[in-house]
């Protein structure tokens, strides 16, 4: 009898193990395609020569997609063309229920931080050197 309650023990917490591998992989897989997102942004504001509402725009939807979230949980703050962008990336622990966590608690805030470089910039160095 004491065999069969340390092995359920043994079993839950090696489920929990395995949930939560499965929940890092998919909240790093997330979290790569919003990067993959901010830099098709980034570079397509770069290549136009100016940041555009519309591409704001577009990156908050093609975000919400990605991570799976409302666009307007999504933050874009551009600067001079330092950008910084913050998303919300739910799911994070994978036995959520098991640990206690409400739904609203399993969620990490990413944050993406970086410069726009315009290709009228690029130019201007390339001619300086």
């Amino acid at each position: 009898m004491k065999d069969l309650i340390t092995t359920i023990g043994s079993m839950l917490i090696l489920m929990m193990f395995l949930t939560q591998f499965a929940a890092s992989q998919t909240t790093y897989t997330r979290i790569m395609g919003a990067e993959h997102e901010i830099k098709e942004f980034r570079l397509l504001s770069g290549e136009q020569g100016s940041i555009r509402n519309e591409n704001i725009l577009q990156l908050k939807q093609n975000l919400s997609q990605v991570l799976e979230c409302n666009a307007s949980e999504i933050s874009v703050n551009i600067t001079d063309g330092d950008y910084v962008v913050t998303m919300p990336v739910y799911g994070v622990i994978g036995p959520w229920k098991l640990l206690g966590i409400s739904q609203k608690e399993n969620v990490k805030e990413h944050v993406s931080k970086g410069v726009i470089v315009f290709e009228t910039q690029e130019q201007e160095q390339e001619e300086a050197i």
